[in-house]
């Protein structure tokens, strides 16, 4: 007996360990690499671990597992300027994400054991995973859905799921991958249930490939047109930092700024540039310099002949100002003036502190090229935010970013396939892409911190229609009813046989 204490105890805690380890690993980091299939492997040593224990002390130690997995992984992640500062935002944050990566294990725990062990009974988790990411992406405080891109780990065929169902295709099915090989394992890999889950899988995921290699092959072929994503160096004296915006009001030297502007535009047309869009923050002026900066924009458009995306943003010296995005067409009229609705931070920190926020609405304008649509960083990790892009047509969209902190992975860029649009996003301290509706990516430039480039694409003028679009987040809905039903179901069978 003591024996076979001494296993149980030593199984639990590889599985602990194993599961929980893995998954530190599926997150961006400065202390371990970035591995995105973990997020599939490792929930199933996780779901296991939750499993095997009695329902008060899963809750419990799975709960302890993502706490400590978030905070060590993600330690550091933001340098807010001041050390106390720094360290209880990170802890905060953390913690909030690993409560809601907890919650899906609860309610697994709590009702898949009393369905029995039949086939529906996997689908309680990948149900729970996908009702609560998809409620987090709904509003702040969290960065729009917690599941971001690592979810999407599978060849270009698959990533087409984001087209039918978006980002919470992959959710629900790397989830339930998890769940079919814990219908196995919790029946000792007996013959009969592993075939039957390995089955209905792989007939689900056949399906799912099949539809996202035809969706390509009958991909037309467009007319394209010319863009640049222009990256703007920290001019001397300016903002490197998202930081000193936040904290000191910093604001760039107004005449080398501009003046660099005008000059990576004019490089821009000559290469044949028919658009060009800057970065988030290419410039940030003082209150007193606003309407000076806008009449500037609007001339280099039309002196260079090329629409223009620029987002800037002005400061006052007390108060709040704005993050703008700006497009001119290529006679310097001004065609969208869009202000960043999903602030970084909330009440005096961060972007909150010195920015107003702009109204939920996605602005666009038609041009020879397309419908061109605006939004700004932190705005595409909402996904529901974006769906407006799709519902109106939009064939290219333009996102400004300034990564806080450093980005190390293309941030969002499925928003693309998921709507139907082109999405160039000219990065600051980050990576720059071009990535058309079918996830094919067009371009990609990676410069380091305050160093000037252009990166070039030549991009589809027109975008697809999809059906994620079309009907939205139906499955992150469907899920949450289903939820529901296996709950009232567990709840029904728990008093029939009481």
């Amino acid at each position: 007996m003591r024996n076979s204490g001494t296993t149980e105890i030593l199984q639990t805690t590889g599985l602990f360990v194993l599961g929980f380890g893995l998954f530190m690993f599926c997150r961006r980091s400065d202390l371990l690499p970035m591995i995105p299939a973990m997020i599939i492997v490792a929930p199933i040593f996780i779901l296991r671990f939750s499993r095997v224990l009695p329902a008060g002390r899963s809750i419990l130690l799975t709960t302890l597992g993502f706490v400590l997995a978030f905070n060590i992984a993600l330690w550091g992640i933001f340098d807010m300027g001041d050390p106390g500062l720094s360290l209880v935002f990170n802890v905060v944050r953390s913690t909030l994400i690993a409560l809601l990566y907890s919650m899906p294990y609860w309610i697994d725990r709590l009702v898949t054991p009393r369905l029995g062990n039949g086939l529906v009974a996997t689908l309680v988790f990948p149900s729970a995973v996908t009702a609560l990411m998809y409620l987090s992406s709904l509003v702040p405080p969290l960065d729009g859905t917690q599941a971001k891109n690592v979810f999407a780990t599978a060849p270009l065929p698959l990533l087409q799921i984001y087209a039918l169902a978006g980002l919470w295709g992959f959710v629900f099915v790397w989830s339930w991958l998890a769940a079919c090989v814990n219908h196995a394992w919790g029946q000792g890999f007996a013959r009969r249930p592993t075939l039957a889950a390995g089955a209905a899988y792989a007939i689900v995921l056949g399906a799912l490939a099949g539809y996202g290699g035809l969706r390509m092959l009958t991909a037309p072929e467009p007319s394209t047109v010319r863009v640049a994503a222009a990256v703007m160096p920290a001019e001397q004296g300016g903002p490197q930092n998202m930081t000193q915006v936040f904290d000191h009001r910093m604001t760039s030297p107004y005449a080398p700024t501009i003046a660099k502007i005008g000059s990576m535009t004019a490089a821009a047309a000559r290469a044949g540039a028919r658009i060009v869009a800057f970065n988030e923050f290419a410039i940030v002026v003082t209150e007193a310099e606003n309407e000076r900066a806008r009449t500037a924009f609007s001339r280099i458009a039309a002196d260079n002949g090329v629409w223009l995306s620029i987002p800037y943003a002005w400061v006052p010296e007390t108060g709040k100002g704005a993050n703008r995005h700006m497009l001119f067409d290529d006679t310097g009229a001004m065609k969208v003036d869009y202000q960043k609705r999903f602030l970084l931070g909330f009440a005096d920190m961060g972007e909150t502190a010195v920015f107003t926020k702009g109204a939920e609405i996605i602005q666009y304008a038609d041009s020879p090229h397309g419908r061109i649509a605006l939004s700004i960083c932190r705005d595409m990790s909402f996904p529901r935010f974006a769906l407006q892009a799709g519902r109106a047509g939009v064939d290219i969209m333009l996102t400004g970013s300034h990564e806080f902190p450093a980005g190390i992975t293309l941030n969002d860029p499925h928003r693309a396939i998921e709507n139907g649009f082109t999405h160039i996003r000219p990065t600051y301290d980050g990576i720059t892409y071009a990535m058309d509706p079918y996830g094919r990516l067009l371009g990609r430039m990676h410069r380091g911190l305050g160093e000037a480039g252009i990166m070039y694409a030549d991009v589809p003028t027109r975008g697809v229609r999809t059906l994620y679009a079309q009907f939205g987040d139906w499955l992150g809905w469907l899920s949450i009813a289903a939820v529901l039903g296996f709950a009232g179901r567990a709840v029904l069978r728990r008093r029939s046989t009481s």
